[in-house]
């Protein structure tokens, strides 16, 4: 398992001739399946900040590497601040508040989100991720 947070910051780097195209920025989650769609990229100097999983080859200890033909179809996308994970305030689907949350556990390989890890020191399953938005990150008590 890899943590969110030692992926941000990490360079993400074009297979085909080694070019970094950028940083790792945050994530974007499709919530109801816990899984990883896209990766947000930081420093982008042209084109689109977002990269599809799909198009991600590798999630290394020192970079992120893509294909080729991946940083002809980045896009921007609304990635913003409902992406921006870490620190992100958790509710329950009841409405209770259970802490921020400090980092995510994910499987490199197949983006599937592993645990959540919170302020109060519990780590949520990756399936009981309901919705992540602008202002608050929703979880199945």
């Amino acid at each position: 398992m890899m943590l969110l947070s030692r992926a941000v910051g990490r360079p993400v780097v074009s297979s085909s001739d080694a070019a970094q195209v950028g940083t790792v920025g945050g994530l974007v989650l499709a919530a109801e399946e816990a899984l990883i769609t896209a990766v947000r990229l930081d420093g982008v100097k042209d084109g689109g900040d977002v990269v599809a999983w799909a198009d991600v080859h590798a999630v290394g200890p020192d970079a992120v590497v893509i294909g080729a033909a991946s940083a002809a179809r980045f896009a921007s996308t609304d990635s913003s601040g409902s992406q921006d994970l870490l620190g992100k305030r958790l509710l329950t689907e009841l409405g209770d508040a259970a802490g921020t949350l400090t980092d995510v556990a994910f499987d490199p390989e197949s983006g599937r989100i592993d645990t959540l890890h919170t302020s109060r020191g519990e780590r949520i399953p990756g399936h009981h991720l309901l919705g992540v938005g602008s202002y608050a990150v929703v979880v199945r008590v």
